[in-house]
């Protein structure tokens, strides 16, 4: 019983416990974004347009920065 409690305790614990989200960095090349941002649209809206905005979003971000 008191290991079922003590389970029970540490599993509340990690459910309380801040997740940092995990972010990564990648380089593609013009062509290999398209290709991204094409195959994202085949997959269902509700999975991949959040990406796709933000694939766009970090790409005009970028382009502003090349030109300056």
């Amino acid at each position: 019983m008191k290991r079922t409690i003590a389970i029970a305790g540490i599993l509340a614990l990690m459910a309380f416990a801040p997740q940092q989200t995990k972010t990564y960095k990648l380089e593609f090349t013009a062509e290999e974004t398209q290709v991204i941002y094409d195959a994202l649209g085949e997959l269902p809206a509700k999975k991949a347009e959040v990406i796709r905005f933000k694939l766009v979003q970090q790409v005009n971000e970028q382009n502003k920065t090349d030109k300056k």
